[in-house]
């Protein structure tokens, strides 16, 4: 029996008929008139975000008469358009595909089959279905999920490489019917996805014209159901949460432009705003009340010229000292909080085994990212810290790092000898014998300079472009009996979950490139933390959601950027919420079930997304927002007081960990 097209109403679609031939979709270009006239809707999600300044590799040319889109080489771009909810429709596009081969890449290390074609029922950058031309040999219908690519249907056939072919697929419930110039070439039944958005899809050289996105008989109506109900749900999972208000508007217009963080710099024992604006003289450190009033303000003439500055009371005098890199002059020093004064200056080490030049000071050979690491390596030191002080590259793999005392004398080196080192640094006491322990990256060192472990396997991970160091860690009581556990975002590989003990994987999920992670309290209904993880590197912005052992959970898209965010203690209930920043559609926190339920603005903030502090400023456990915005400080709180009882929930946070803790409500 003849298929019988029921397509309606066109929904999107791409027709470059009238656009000037040239470079388009890429987000450096000041000028985006040519995307919003012909491109609008569409988004190019692999192109990285804008300060990156990745090209996007597709440009608008001639070819047979028509204004075609090319993308030019055998990078992977994609073009989305839609919404999740979107069910039954009909997408098109006629396609040229010019090479028959690819290249490894970071969403797909192994790849060197050229495809090109449509996505249908899109969730994420690693889970549609997918309607295309396979090298030169075959048409193909797939279900992908992450690395799992299930055929669904093909036709082998000779494809040529000089002429144009129509691809079409209709998806109606189960049903996928392919379509190659009006003829239908199979039929497909699979389940795994009712809904999502539509696109397109290649990792080579190819030429795509007249994109269209049409829904199906009953399909508008079908989707205003369903986008009924989805509304219905998020507005009741929203209403147990304050409502923000903005509590203080601070200026800060007589030392603006200024870093801003909150902290206890003098040593008084509680919270103040601190500001840090560098000046010729040296570093110049403000210290505002939460009136904005000045009650400290002194320009530390001895840090002057110091380079990746360090504020942290080191020698345990209870004030901040600074302590950073005379580049210049080869040295590492420490300026007192208390005195002003040089109270330590060291030579820098000599490089290394694995970066820089033999005996050369490793001044010239420095992490791109932080360089200097406050730690507890002693037990026998009452409030006195160590120092870490490590080396790397632009890519963000470190090689060695150095161990210093509160006196800044040398105590040990450690070499990356087993693994990489990573982006960051991360620190807990595994063993309880009041010493933090050391994760560099894919191993583990104690407070002594010994290796404890290195990553069971570490010697196999695939370096494809990124992939040889951990990105992210949260490293702590992860576990669901408070085990301390290790959440790797350990680039290309994925996640791991590592034993802190021993080194052992538990799990492994291979996501795409993930970058970055955060453990926390996001279901209170689950024992131990759960983690939600996020992509970038040919993923951009997917993001997942496990357990404390490591099982999946969820997980979403909300943009093409996020690599996920902080925790956030917004009800003090025992949840925490994710907060996205980094899109006006992501923006706001997010809960366990994908649901954004707190936009965290108020009346008199003059933003409608940006980077927000997420800290507890009002001392009532949970966490303000605030935003730095044109020289004045925003800080947004609940607009009802805590009414939960008697304990109030108050995490510890600690770079990519929040571990739950509870304490008398006030």
């Amino acid at each position: 029996m003849p298929h019988i097209n029921t397509s309606g109403p066109l929904l999107a679609h791409i027709d470059l008929a009238d656009c000037p031939v040239g470079n388009v979709l890429d987000p450096n270009e000041p000028d985006q008139s040519i995307e919003t006239s012909f491109f609008e809707g569409w988004v190019n999600g692999l192109t990285a975000p804008p300060n990156w300044r990745m090209p996007s590799c597709l440009r608008v040319i001639d070819d047979e008469g028509h204004r075609v889109l090319e993308h030019i080489n055998k990078s992977d771009r994609t073009l989305v358009t839609g919404h999740d909810l979107w069910g039954d429709l009909s997408v098109a596009m006629t396609v040229r595909q010019l090479n028959a081969f690819s290249q490894p890449n970071s969403d797909d290390p192994h790849a060197h089959r050229a495809l090109t074609g449509l996505m249908l029922r899109y969730q994420d950058l690693r889970q549609y279905y997918f309607f295309g031309i396979e090298g030169f040999d075959r048409f193909i219908l797939y279900h992908r999920r992450d690395e799992a690519w299930t055929q669904l249907a093909d036709l082998p056939q000779g494809i040529d490489r000089s002429r144009y072919y129509r691809l079409r697929a209709e998806c109606e419930g189960e049903r996928i019917t392919c379509f190659v110039d009006d003829e239908q070439i199979f039929v497909a039944y699979d389940d795994r996805l009712p809904a999502g958005k539509a696109g397109l899809r290649s990792n080579t050289r190819c030429r795509i014209r007249d994109v269209e996105v049409r829904s199906l008989a009953e399909e508008q109506a079908t989707f205003a159901q369903r986008l009924s109900a989805q509304e219905r749900d998020v507005a009741s999972a929203a209403v147990k949460y304050p409502v923000p208000v903005l509590w203080k508007k601070i200026d800060l217009s007589p030392w603006w432009p200024c870093q801003v963080r909150y902290g206890d710099h003098r040593g008084v024992g509680h919270k103040e705003i601190i500001l840090r604006k560098d000046t010729g003289d040296g570093p110049r450190i403000i210290v505002l009340d939460f009136a904005g009033d000045v009650v400290s303000d002194r320009t530390y003439h001895a840090a002057r010229g110091l380079q990746r500055l360090e504020i942290h009371d080191l020698d345990g005098c209870g004030t901040e000292d600074l302590i950073g890199l005379d580049i210049e002059a080869d040295r590492l020093r420490l300026v007192s909080g208390l005195s002003g004064e040089i109270t330590a200056d060291v030579e820098l080490p000599r490089t290394g085994p694995y970066r820089g030049w033999r005996q050369q000071l490793v001044s010239g050979w420095l992490h791109s990212l932080k360089v200097l690491w406050p730690c507890k390596l002693r037990a026998d030191t009452p409030g006195k810290q160590d120092l870490i002080l490590r080396d790397g590259d632009g890519a963000g793999t470190g090689y060695s790092f150095w161990v210093f005392d509160d006196k800044l004398q040398l105590q040990w080196r450690a070499d990356a000898d087993g693994a990489w080192h990573g982006m960051y640094m991360w620190f807990y006491d595994v063993d309880g014998d009041g010493r933090d322990e050391i994760l560099p990256g894919y191993e583990m060192w104690n407070g002594d300079g010994k290796r404890v472990w290195t990553m069971e396997g570490a010697e196999y991970i695939e370096d494809s472009g990124g992939a040889g160091h951990i990105d992210h860690a949260a490293f702590g009581p992860i576990g669901t009996e408070g085990e301390v556990l290790v959440g790797v975002a350990g680039s290309d590989p994925g996640f791991f979950l590592i034993d802190a003990r021993d080194g052992a994987v538990l799990r492994q999920h291979r996501y795409g490139h993930v970058q970055g992670i955060y453990a926390a309290n996001f279901r209170p209904d689950l024992p131990g933390l759960e983690m939600w993880m996020g992509d970038r590197w040919g993923t951009y912005g997917l993001l997942n959601l496990v357990n404390a052992q490591g099982d999946p959970l969820n997980r979403m898209e909300p943009d093409n950027v996020s690599q996920g965010g902080p925790a956030v203690n917004w009800a003090g209930d025992g949840e925490e919420l994710m907060f996205l920043q980094t899109s006006p559609g992501a923006f706001g926190f997010w809960d366990a079930s994908c649901r954004k339920v707190v936009t965290p603005l108020a009346e008199g903030v003059p933003l409608e997304w940006g980077h927000g502090i997420v800290e507890d400023v009002c001392g009532d456990a949970r966490d303000e927002i605030s935003y730095v915005v044109d020289g004045a400080l925003y800080i947004v709180t609940q607009a009802t007081p805590y009414s939960g009882g008697e304990q109030i929930f108050a995490p510890q946070r600690d770079l990519d960990i929040s571990v739950p803790g509870w304490k008398k409500a006030k």
